[in-house]
């Protein structure tokens, strides 16, 4: 990929507002996990075959989600058999 195409947004990012960064505009982070963290990190990796930064990337745009709907007075949820089974609350 040339160095200054630009990198396709997934549709977590586009949905949260978040742009996918060319090469020059990528910030570098530097992150302390605890045990437990770094394993559920590593192991949700593997399980969906992405990497661990684009596992956290999701998980941001996925609070990103939630922030915005949140803001509209309402909450994400985990529904089954069109009832809801676990509410997803941000602070």
């Amino acid at each position: 990929m040339a160095e200054n195409s630009p990198v396709a947004e997934t549709p977590s990012q586009k949905s949260a507002g978040l742009k996918s960064a060319t090469p020059k505009q990528k910030k570098r982070l530097n992150l302390d996990l605890s045990s437990e963290a770094y394993d559920l990190l590593q192991e949700l990796a593997e399980e969906s075959g992405k990497n661990m930064a684009e596992v956290l990337r999701t998980g941001l745009a996925l609070y990103g989600i939630a922030r915005e709907e949140k803001k509209k007075g309402r909450s994400l949820g985990v529904v089954e058999d069109d009832r809801v089974v676990k509410e997803i609350v941000i602070p």
